[in-house]
């Protein structure tokens, strides 16, 4: 059993999906946790700070988890362009808290940073940013091998879980499924991803802090399924009447068909997902549904 107590840990962006489940597990695990993040349910000591203007309070902190974020609507144009610019401005405060107090920083990246290249990925794979976002992300990784600080880089590719607030294709067909609506797969379906539980990257987050961790890592559950067969693996673990079905409208997407390399997660992190696909999505199912009666 892993025993963080007496350690001080700053998480931000403890109030969304994955700075929440993160937090969580460090108090669980006896850390002295400052979190900075929305909503009254934060896990830790809730600190109220501006990320991009304000100095941050790491005195004593032996860890610092970065997982804040500004996400825009879209990807692109001005609020997106302001988006990475505030984002630019967060990250730079975590690099900074991290140098001075020589904390190692957790820093969650994204997937993204790859682009649209499919096939096998792994740490190693050429990156492609396509978006703003994506290249924003890469530059603060280039930072920190710039500054030599010590920092684990998740690159987190589809993190769930049922704090998920943007309407996900797993929410979606969630939602549907609860409603009894058909589930439609756009093109033939073969479109894949690569879902993660947030308990399981919450878990990443705790072995990168014990090990102290070094470099980047893809962070995937390496079991990617396709649009299709989590059209019907939804219709099946919620016990729903809906159909599944072809949409007729092609997929742009069609040909993504990615697969993520975790052998360096598993043997440097250690990390071994804990939840199948089909336990992640009943669980949340069990919340939707509760949300909705």
């Amino acid at each position: 059993m892993i025993d963080l107590a007496g350690r001080r840990i700053l998480v931000t962006g403890a109030g969304g999906l994955v700075g929440h489940a993160a937090a969580q597990a460090l108090v669980r695990l006896g850390a002295d946790v400052l979190a900075v993040g929305q909503g009254a349910d934060v896990p830790g000591r809730a600190l109220a700070l501006d990320l991009a203007g304000a100095e941050w309070p790491a005195a004593g902190c032996d860890a610092i988890v970065h997982c804040a974020a500004r996400l825009p609507a879209r990807f692109e144009g001005p609020e997106a362009d302001a988006a990475d610019r505030e984002n630019q401005a967060i990250d730079q405060r975590a690099l900074d808290a991290a140098a001075s107090q020589r904390a190692h920083l957790v820093y969650l990246s994204s997937g993204s940073v790859y682009g649209d290249t499919g096939g096998l990925i792994g740490d190693d794979t050429p990156v492609r940013p396509l978006l703003g976002y994506a290249r924003q992300k890469l530059a603060t990784e280039a930072a920190i091998t710039r500054r030599e600080l010590s920092a684990t880089v998740l690159r987190l590719v589809a993190p769930y879980g049922p704090r998920q607030q943007r309407r996900t294709v797993l929410r979606t067909f969630l939602d549907l499924a609860l409603a009894g609506q058909p589930l439609r797969y756009h093109g033939s379906g073969a479109r894949t991803q690569d879902f993660l539980h947030v308990g399981d990257v919450a878990e990443a987050v705790v072995r990168a802090i014990v090990g102290r961790a070094r470099g980047c890592f893809v962070l995937a559950s390496g079991v990617p399924v396709t649009m299709r067969a989590l059209a019907e693996l939804v219709v099946e673990v919620t016990g729903s009447a809906s159909v599944v079905e072809a949409s007729g409208l092609p997929d742009a997407d069609e040909a993504r068909q990615a697969r993520y390399d975790v052998s360096r997660l598993r043997a440097e992190l250690g990390l071994h997902p804990a939840r199948p696909l089909a336990t992640g999505l009943a669980e949340w199912a069990a919340v939707r549904a509760g949300a909705r009666a």
